[in-house]
């Protein structure tokens, strides 16, 4: 792949090594880079799809991936030099957070153990290891460090079982369809501060007839910053 064709997108690269290299310390950033420089050479079909998009489409799927990528090297790294296996980590599914979110909010933490959280995805961690309590203290933990107005809109639509259309009005935010907006970030925001998503595995568009030790040879190398 050509190189000139990555350097077009080092600032992205640069973001999202300095975003996980600040979580993740124990990294070095330079080795988060050479990471980052990885995902280009084994997906060229996928970049070039991308990019026909737009610059700004393609922009927010590049970043989307090299922050899984950055995350998934670093828990592998850390797990790795921890003496623990990356199998061992749990993440907090979105279906999972939004079931627990009304008892945490009503302060109801306590009934963990009668929660019917049959079908909703991310179950099994919690009912293997009878962990629900904790988990509903972590979410309260979360959601205590957002911002005013993502702990309003949920505590509306989840404590109190609001409608949208209603939490539009209450909110003055205009439509129903702003209000889900809202909701949505707001959720992804606490999930955030649970830990972010599980990181998921990109896969070309196509296979690459070019062979993968070769591409592994013409990987730059990416020298160590002066802090």
């Amino acid at each position: 792949m050509d190189w000139n064709k990555i350097k077009e997108w080092d600032h992205v690269v640069d973001a999202v090594a300095s975003e996980y290299g600040k979580r993740f310390k124990m990294v070095e950033l330079k080795d988060i880079k050479q990471s980052l420089y990885q995902w280009f050479y084994e997906h060229p079909n996928k970049l070039k799809e991308w990019e026909s998009i737009g610059d700004k489409d393609a922009k927010n799927l590049i970043y989307r991936s090299l922050r899984n990528q950055a995350l998934d090297y670093c828990q592998e790294w850390k797990a790795n030099t921890s003496g623990y296996e990356t199998s061992d980590l749990y993440y907090y599914e979105a279906g999972l957070v939004e079931a627990l979110l009304p008892s945490v909010l009503r302060g109801e933490i306590n009934v963990g153990h009668k929660l019917d959280l049959g079908g909703v995805r991310g179950t099994s961690a919690p009912a293997e290891g009878g962990n629900l309590m904790a988990m509903m203290i972590e979410i309260d933990y979360a959601y205590w460090k957002l911002s005013k107005d993502d702990r309003k809109i949920l505590f509306l639509r989840h404590a109190e079982s609001l409608e949208y259309k209603l939490i539009a009005d209450t909110l003055e935010l205009g439509s129903e369809d702003t209000a889900r907006m809202r909701q949505r970030r707001a959720l992804s925001r606490l999930i955030r501060k649970l830990g972010g998503f599980k990181p998921y595995n990109d896969e070309d568009l196509e296979n690459n007839n070019e062979d993968s030790s070769d591409n592994q040879e013409q990987l730059p190398k990416v020298e160590s910053e002066t802090e």
